[in-house]
């Protein structure tokens, strides 16, 4: 148990750092930057092929992770203002969700993949984009449409990878 949970901890780390490199994002207008969300295609992986209860878990601690790098500078206070819990219970509650629709899915197919991502990707982003401004503020610039066809493209690879390391195929649950 504790093995396994410290190689998850390993791979929601890589993931997170993953995240950060910048070869990987390009911009597309006025839109703001296009990256892959590794840390969501993570926590859909492991949904999928553990259950419910490990994606609330592992989403409550990628979305932790994607929140510590949200601190900003508020210029009418003066200080740092941290906004820490938005991604964490957007990212749990998506764990859970595909977690709990996990048997209903067909996690061989390239094509349920590309689909589920894409639309757990978009709806995340929405979520994202509609708790962070009723907190802060809206901001037209938050890409929705961009990083989830992204994603979903890049999630194949992600999800072999994953598997591969993890020695996961369909017959473990």
């Amino acid at each position: 148990m504790f093995l396994e949970s410290t190689v998850i901890a390993i791979g929601l780390v890589v993931s997170y750092f993953l995240k950060g490199i910048n070869f990987l994002s390009f911009s597309i207008g006025d839109s703001g930057a296009v990256y892959p969300d590794f840390l969501l295609i993570f926590v859909i992986f492991f949904s999928i092929r553990k259950g419910d209860f490990t994606g609330i878990w592992i989403g409550f601690f990628a979305g932790l992770l994607e929140d510590s790098t949200l601190i900003t500078y508020s210029d009418g206070a003066h200080e740092f203002t941290s906004i820490i819990g938005i991604h964490a219970l957007v990212y749990c509650l998506a764990g859970y969700t595909i977690g709990r629709l996990n048997r209903l899915l067909d996690r061989d197919s390239i094509a349920s993949v590309l689909v589920l991502v894409f639309g757990a990707t978009f709806l995340v982003r929405i979520a994202i984009w509609l708790l962070m401004g009723m907190v802060d503020k809206f901001t037209a610039a938050y890409p929705l449409l961009g990083p989830s066809v992204y994603t979903a493209l890049i999630s194949p690879i992600w999800f072999w990878i994953l598997t591969t390391l993890y020695r996961m195929d369909s017959t473990n649950r």
